[in-house]
């Protein structure tokens, strides 16, 4: 049998009932659902929130869905990411929540949704699709969280995304050819080719960061190559023990200090945002733009190229799909996840400019995707996508980006930044 019906209590085993148990048991996944199994929910509406950008996926899935489940009928509601998380937590502790939703990984929202008790374990359905030895399976671990809701990264699955993200090097092909530069393979690589450039009275990185997290995203590229790459993972999970005040990252604010110091992010970049400062390296200026695989989309694949992090660095799955534990539909809920976590979506996922978690025969249809695409899989396979560093407070951002800005400006040393960073990790866990 695919669905297998417990009589526990709520706090027992994952929740989530059916038609079969409207009083309160529980069913377990124990085999993918069938076409048979949802139909036996009767004609029933799967209500969804999601954030707008997964509309192209999800318009492209729900043709053969409601097609394979004829009863069932998809209500979503699209929402900005800003608005998404600002709202899920509340929508899902009212008296009707959507029955599937996204969150967002950190202590805000999937935090407060798992301490609340608001969402379904997913680790039955991880299990019986295959997800956990699967391709993609650590990609897994950001919606893993303890009971408490207090760390993630271990633990009970609660969430799962079929997008993923991985940062990286982009260069400028034409400028490196005719600087005789090889296309970067690695951090070091980069840091060889830095002078050069500069020398050559060119800008060597493209940097945009009045936003404060462009650079955060470099640093953390830094970080990971001065130290083991998981003792990060752990630290922005809220491992216990784990702290941001080690010589790797007083060495990777040093190099950012270093590298502002000596022009290679050219003058202004606290004024620039990101996005414009993409526009302007799509249009040639800067030999490199040190960033997440988002922002390829705007460049031409024929003019640029996209070197890996050989240690992974930044980069994670995006926001994850939660089932709510109160959905009475949880057997549609769960055949609409597994369709987004498929190969044939995959292959949507990139062709419509983002990077899927499930790779298997996916490929790229131009020189700078496929190379995108192969530095993520080097990624995953490695279990070394880190995550971001603003998951770990919601102040994160504010207190890293600032301090960071700080230090590449000479007006404050790496070891005071480290501090202060740890002392915002400390004050959002309550610790001394």
């Amino acid at each position: 049998m695919a669905l297998a019906a417990a009589l526990v209590c709520a706090g027992c085993s994952p929740p989530g009932a059916g038609k079969a148990a409207p009083d309160g048991s529980h069913i377990a996944i124990t085999d993918p659902v069938t076409t048979d199994q949802v139909a036996d929910l009767g004609d029933v509406t799967l209500r969804m929130w999601a954030d707008q950008a997964e509309k192209p996926l999800i318009t492209s899935v729900l043709p053969a869905f409601e097609k394979k489940y004829p009863n069932v009928k998809v209500d979503i509601t699209y929402k900005s990411f800003d608005d998404l998380i600002a709202t899920v937590v509340n929508a899902a502790s009212g008296s009707n929540p959507p029955d599937l939703f996204q969150g967002n990984i950190g202590y805000a929202v999937d935090g407060a949704l798992v301490k609340a008790k608001l969402v379904r374990p997913l680790d039955d359905v991880a299990a019986a699709y295959g997800w956990i030895t699967g391709t993609g399976a650590s990609t897994l671990a950001p919606a893993r969280w303890n009971g408490s809701g207090t760390a993630f990264g271990r633990g009970n699955l609660y969430g799962m995304s079929p997008i993923s993200e991985v940062q990286g090097i982009y260069y400028n092909k034409g400028l490196l050819k005719e600087l005789g530069l090889r296309p970067p393979q690695s951090i070091a690589d980069l840091k060889k080719a830095l002078p050069v450039v500069e020398r050559a009275g060119k800008q060597p990185i493209m940097l945009g960061n009045s936003d404060q997290y462009a650079a955060t995203h470099i640093f953390s590229d830094l970080a990971a190559t001065e130290q083991e790459p998981a003792s990060i993972r752990d630290w922005i999970g809220g491992k216990e023990g784990t702290t941001f005040v080690t010589k790797g990252n007083e060495k990777a604010g040093d190099i950012m200090a270093e590298w502002a110091r000596k022009g290679y992010f050219g003058s202004g970049y606290d004024g620039l945002s990101n996005e414009d400062a993409v526009t302007r390296f799509a249009k040639g200026s800067g030999a490199f733009f040190v960033g997440g695989s988002w922002n390829g989309a705007t460049l031409d694949p024929e003019k640029f190229g996209f070197g890996p992090l050989t240690t992974g660095g930044a980069g994670a799955t995006a926001s994850p799909w939660h089932i709510a534990a109160s959905s009475d539909v949880t057997p549609a809920a769960v055949a609409f996840l597994a369709a987004l976590r498929t190969p044939q979506s995959g292959q949507e996922i990139l062709d419509t400019g983002r990077l899927p978690v499930v790779t298997d025969g996916v490929k790229g249809s131009n020189s700078l995707q496929s190379q995108t695409l192969d530095a993520l899989k080097r990624t995953i396979a490695a279990g070394t996508q880190v995550g971001y560093y603003d998951w770990t407070a919601t102040d994160m951002l504010d207190v890293m980006g600032g301090k960071l800005q700080e230090v590449m400006a000479g007006r404050t040393s790496s070891a005071d930044f480290v501090k202060a960073v740890q002392s915002s990790w400390n004050k959002a866990r309550r610790t001394p």
